[in-house]
């Protein structure tokens, strides 16, 4: 769930990109004409649009890096710098830096040591002292307890001092062949070495927390200067930082980001490093996680959507402060920037503020591009993840994506199959049939930077079947091949995305992230303001073309989640069979920014998976007792 807490505008955010790939028109050129761009000599670009309309303005600075970007061995690399670029910086979040730089050293001298301790004992052993340590630790006398106490440090020097002290060890441990020892290498030593040094970051990390540190400063800086929404999401295409503040602060927003882009500190980088391991623990345990991840790593062989956007836990253990420091120094260059102000803001103004405070920021040498390409899918790929969970349909075709014009076909083929109420999926297999539990999903994704896939998702209604929803979903791809659109579906298309253009260019937020999306998936921002008059050239006969060449088994990889009962006596740990998260995500978006960001970095400080759930079932309690949902 801290993922889940932590991604809530990242999700909106996602949604809003894919929406508005084909919202330009009516109005745009308008909009276009009030689009101002400058590039600062550092390579900066800035994007501002003037409304005038109330005394507010949205800031965002996106930049061009996401998990698309990352390799082998650092998968996870740039959700964990978003993390890390809310712990402020040589000026912010300390009460003197210099004097943290011994603490950082240290704990950085000792971070280096678990990784090598771990590497060296080798991943089953360590997992098998690990198990260990657990069953001695529940095993605590009161004494000891009561010594150990809450903090890790405390925790690990009785931890130590008892095993060392054991006349003999346990026949699991001794048993295992080479477990303990082999060519004169006593490696459960090797073990309490590596507690030995976790207990020493957290016990330096709390006390350059209790002397020197500002906690959330930040936030509350922001906070207490009028903003709202502050926040900031990864993707597999791209970071984004945004914030919404009162025009009259917009150069405090321009002295804060331009700090963090220059001289952030990746301070209380070991404990926060732990704190995305939970969240990479808890997505394992996620339902729809665990199948997104299984189905897209079977589906993608070569593209780089094919590892997630937390990563793989085994890299995540691995990734040091100085490699998250040179990948900062890369990626969040100012020439890899793109900032956009929208509000009642004069651009004269933006850019003076600008050349003032980000113009000094250097240029780094343009990171390498990602050339790697997905080849073509040759046979129907299957995969079947097991779990407690209710059953579950994903079925993906490979498509092609911006410049190509058979992706707006793309666009058009989502709302003639998923658009609403009128919608062919919805109409035959939610209403008539009545096979899924909700509404068949089609979308684009994973992201949109590279060539992705067509996705359709589905839960089954009791009684029927995946067997049944997937041979109905079937159905309708192959209409949709042999019967054309009609003009009246085309128009309802047409009209659907019209209004939504209206809604969205209607607010600061949704003038930003159209210009953005351009910026970041078409590669100008001005293109956005073409393609709806592309969209509306799309017809019937080009749907039916596209779906022949595309949606076909050959090319398209398909997943299922079934259902396996847990064994009897077998008791639920997970806090989703215990409360409703998508209920606790409703609520939680409905309370004032300002409990939002509490609630969210509270989960941020957390530790531990046992921790956080204990937070969640506290939640879901707030959530019932608000009559937010009936018991």
């Amino acid at each position: 769930m801290l993922r889940k807490g932590r991604s809530l505008f990242l999700s909106a955010l996602v949604i809003l990109f894919t929406i508005l790939l084909v919202q330009p028109g009516g109005q745009c050129q308008t909009l276009e004409e009030k689009v101002n761009e400058f590039k600062l000599d550092n390579g900066m670009k800035f994007l501002v649009v003037e409304r005038h309309e109330a005394p507010v303005a949205f800031c965002a600075i996106v930049f061009n890096v996401g998990s698309a970007n990352e390799w082998p061995n650092v998968t996870g690399i740039s959700h964990l710098l978003e993390h890390m670029m809310f712990k402020g910086t040589k000026m912010m979040g300390t009460t003197n830096y210099k004097k943290e730089i011994p603490y950082i050293e240290k704990t950085d001298e000792l971070g280096e040591k678990t990784i090598v301790l771990r590497r060296q004992m080798g991943e089953w052993r360590f997992e098998a002292f690990k198990e260990f340590r657990e069953t001695i630790i529940t095993g605590f006398s009161d004494e000891e307890t009561e010594k150990a106490g809450t903090n890790k440090y405390t925790q690990n020097i009785v931890l130590v001092e008892k095993i060392r002290a054991m006349e003999s060890l346990p026949e699991e441990l001794t048993s295992r062949k080479y477990l303990l020892e082999r060519d004169g290498v006593d490696y459960l030593e090797m073990y309490l070495e590596y507690e030995q040094a976790w207990g020493e970051i957290v016990r330096l990390t709390d006390e350059q927390r209790s002397r020197f540190v500002v906690n959330n400063e930040l936030w509350e800086t922001y906070m207490n200067n009028g903003s709202r929404m502050l926040n900031a999401g990864t993707s597999y295409d791209f970071t984004v930082y945004f914030v919404y503040l009162p025009s009259n602060r917009l150069e405090l927003w321009m002295t804060m980001e331009s700090d963090r882009m220059d001289s952030a500190i990746f301070r209380e980088f070991w404990i926060e490093r732990d704190v995305v391991m939970e969240e990479r623990r808890l997505a394992d345990n996620d339902p729809d996680d665990v199948l997104d991840e299984a189905f897209n790593s079977v589906a993608f062989t070569a593209c780089p959507y094919k590892w997630p956007v937390l990563g793989w836990m085994s890299d995540i253990q691995t990734i040091d402060r100085k490699e998250l420091a040179e990948y900062h120094k890369t990626f969040y260059a100012p020439n890899n920037a793109t900032a956009i102000v929208v509000g009642d803001v004069d651009v004269k103004t933006v850019r003076k503020m600008a050349e003032k405070y980000f113009e000094s920021v250097p240029a780094q040498d343009p990171p390498p591009p990602l050339e790697t390409r997905e080849p073509e899918q040759k046979g129907e790929r299957r995969l079947i993840i097991e779990h407690d969970a209710n059953p579950k349909l994903m079925i993906g075709y490979h498509k092609p994506i911006h410049p190509d014009p058979e992706s707006l076909v793309f666009d058009v083929m989502t709302s003639v199959l998923a658009g609403g109420r009128t919608s062919r999926l919805y109409k035959s297999i939610f209403e008539e049939q009545k096979l899924t539990a909700d509404p068949v999903r089609v979308y684009t994704g994973p992201g949109e930077r590279y060539d992705n896939l067509l996705m359709f998702t589905a839960e089954p209604r009791h009684p029927h079947t995946l067997e049944e929803v997937e041979a109905a979903i079937y159905e309708e791809i192959e209409r949709l091949k042999t019967e054309p659109v009609t003009d009246r579906e085309l128009q309802r298309i047409l009209n659907q995305l019209e209004t939504q253009k209206v809604q969205q260019l209607g607010s600061n937020l949704g003038i930003a992230f159209t210009v953005l999306t351009g910026e970041i998936f078409l590669g100008d921002w001005r293109a956005m303001f073409r393609m709806y008059d592309m969209v509306k050239e799309v017809t019937a006969e080009d749907l039916m073309t596209v779906a022949e060449k595309y949606l076909i088994e050959s090319n398209r990889t398909v997943g299922w989640r079934v259902k396996i009962e847990k064994e009897e006596g077998e008791e639920g740990e997970e806090v989703g069979d215990e409360v409703d998260q998508e209920a606790i995500k409703a609520w939680l978006m409905g309370l004032p920014q300002d409990e939002q960001m509490e609630i969210i970095q509270k989960f941020q400080s957390m530790r531990s998976e046992a921790e956080a759930k204990e937070y969640m079932m506290e939640l879901w309690e707030r959530v019932k007792a608000s009559g937010a949902v009936k018991e």
